[in-house]
């Protein structure tokens, strides 16, 4: 920023600008100065907050401004309001955002971190990367001073430089921006991409294991660039469980970078998704006259939950994709089937398709929760229908592809309309009924049915959007709301309904043959 514009930014401490009391000047950012303010209402300061001044105020800035407000998740910072004021006959925009008490950059320099700290720090900067990238979007200025401390919580922020990707991204010559020791070679060459930010990450976490940068140039800026453009980089000796994550991040072929979920989940103590169908845990719940319900144990982890704007068949409904922590719980291995209805229900079965090991279908929301409500009566354990997150968690089993199974679905894997395809798939067999649970192979969990066959209804109300949803698995729900959410595609459903991000919902007192449900218990 231009000397003279920053000493007249200082110049305005104490003016207001909206709502906001400018208190303090904190530095320079990014692409303006940073105040940390008071947002006031009657002379009366309700919240501490920093506010972003950007000496300029053309379409193109605003947009970006625009873009960091729209952006929420857990680890990025948290933007309030986006406006426009004038200072020196200028016109200038502005962004409200969270507070931070510190640093990664002031960290590093207190001395080495340990690597518990590391792990921390990382974890929570590829988990916001990742939802960066799932999103199209790069942040290409990641380095230690734009990762914030907010309450015990490392935020990326000062998303200047941030880009929306498209089709011509990858090759498109760019003005190159961004902080030259945390550049990829291939900035220079005008190619945007994801893998931008993991060799800055990787880099960072050279940085903070060691307290030493990759490349030796004395302070020669010359020598510097020139090493960066070759990607001439000396990786120190690092601790085991770092060096392989560095490594893949610091690949000088962009391609074969680690992903930003690579970085996370081998930090993470997630899943793999390869897993014991027999985690040791399962049980088994005596329902009566022979009729048996199984329970399968789902471990604790975390997951992207939604879809990215990349998938086939994602809209508005399933955006944005969010990272989600679930505790471990049970859920039933099939969908209720019409024996364990009838065992629990006095014998009544509403079901269009009839037979004893089909799905349960023809259920009311209202009828499955009475369901749950005998079943755990009978049990004296709490079952009860399981929340849009477990089930997405559930049914993705650590698989981030459309389906559990992959990219494609085939009438040999799951009962769907099979008249039309997805992806590179082939049509096949429309059954046209529901199909004896078990009938297909199960996930990496060991559940079935979890694609096609009959909805399954979820706690959760509808919402139009992830916006504001909650991140640690719980249902969400809205009292004073009648339509509830279900999960997994029916028989009738073509196959870009039955993804594991897909979701729809019906009132509360729908009754279809479309529609079961299975059942989860907490432990």
């Amino acid at each position: 920023m231009n000397p003279i514009l920053e000493k007249m930014l200082r110049g305005i401490v104490g003016q207001k600008i909206g709502s906001y009391r400018l208190n303090k000047f904190i530095g320079v950012g990014g692409f303006g100065g940073v105040f940390q303010a008071s947002e006031m209402v009657r002379n009366t300061p309700i919240k501490e907050i920093a506010l972003k001044i950007i000496p300029e105020s053309s379409d193109e800035q605003l947009k970006e401004l625009l873009t960091a407000r729209a952006l929420e998740h857990p680890y990025l910072i948290r933007s309030y309001n986006v406006g426009e004021c004038e200072f020196f006959d200028t016109e200038m925009l502005y962004l409200a955002m969270e507070l931070a008490s510190s640093s990664l950059d002031q960290k590093i320099t207190t001395g080495k971190l340990t690597t518990d700290t590391v792990k921390n720090i990382t974890t929570q900067v590829a988990s916001g990367l990742a939802f960066l990238h799932e999103n199209n979007r790069v942040h290409r200025d990641l380095k230690p001073a734009n990762i914030l401390s907010i309450n015990q919580q490392w935020k990326l922020s000062d998303f200047g430089l941030i880009r929306e990707l498209n089709n011509s991204s990858y090759t498109e010559t760019i003005n190159i921006g961004g902080t030259i020791i945390y550049m990829p070679p291939e900035a220079f060459d005008g190619e945007i991409s994801p893998a931008w930010d993991m060799w800055s990450l990787g880099v960072m976490l050279i940085q903070m294991l060691t307290g030493q940068l990759p490349y030796d140039f004395n302070n020669n800026y010359q020598k510097l660039t020139g090493q960066v453009i070759k990607g001439n980089i000396k990786i120190p000796p690092l601790p085991t469980e770092f060096k392989l994550i560095v490594e893949g991040c610091l690949q000088k072929d962009r391609a074969e970078r680690w992903t930003a979920s690579q970085v996370f989940n081998a930090l993470s103590a997630k899943p793999s998704p390869v897993i014991s169908f027999n985690q040791g845990k399962d049980f088994v719940e005596d329902l009566g006259n022979g009729v048996k319900l199984e329970m399968v144990y789902i471990p604790a982890g975390s997951f992207m939950m939604g879809a990215n704007s990349r998938e086939e068949g994602a809209y508005e409904s399933q955006f944005p994709p969010h990272r989600v922590n679930v505790k471990a719980f049970y859920m039933a291995k099939y969908p209720i089937t019409q024996a364990q209805y009838k065992a629990m229900m006095g014998g009544q079965n509403p079901s269009h398709f009839k037979g004893d090991n089909h799905p349960v279908d023809s259920v009311s929301w209202d009828m499955a929760q009475l369901f749950c409500q005998q079943l755990s009566e009978n049990t004296g354990k709490i079952y009860q229908l399981p929340s849009e997150a477990q089930w997405e968690y559930a049914c993705r089993a650590g698989a981030t592809t459309p389906f559990y199974f992959g990219e494609t679905l085939r009438d040999d894997l799951a009962n769907y309309n099979a008249t039309d395809t997805y992806g590179n798939g082939t049509k096949g067999k429309y059954r046209q009924e529901t199909t004896p649970v078990g009938s297909f192979p199960p996930n990496g969990f060991g559940l079935y049915d979890m694609h096609g066959n009959v909805w399954e209804w979820c706690a959760d109300t509808w919402h139009n959007n992830y916006r504001n949803a909650p991140n640690y698995g719980s249902a969400w729900v809205e009292q004073s709301s009648n339509i509830f959410v279900v999960r997994g595609g029916s028989w009738y459903s073509l196959p870009s309904r039955c993804r594991s991000a897909r979701r729809d919902c019906y009132k509360r007192d729908t009754v279809s043959n479309l529609i079961g449900f299975r059942v989860i218990f907490q432990g």
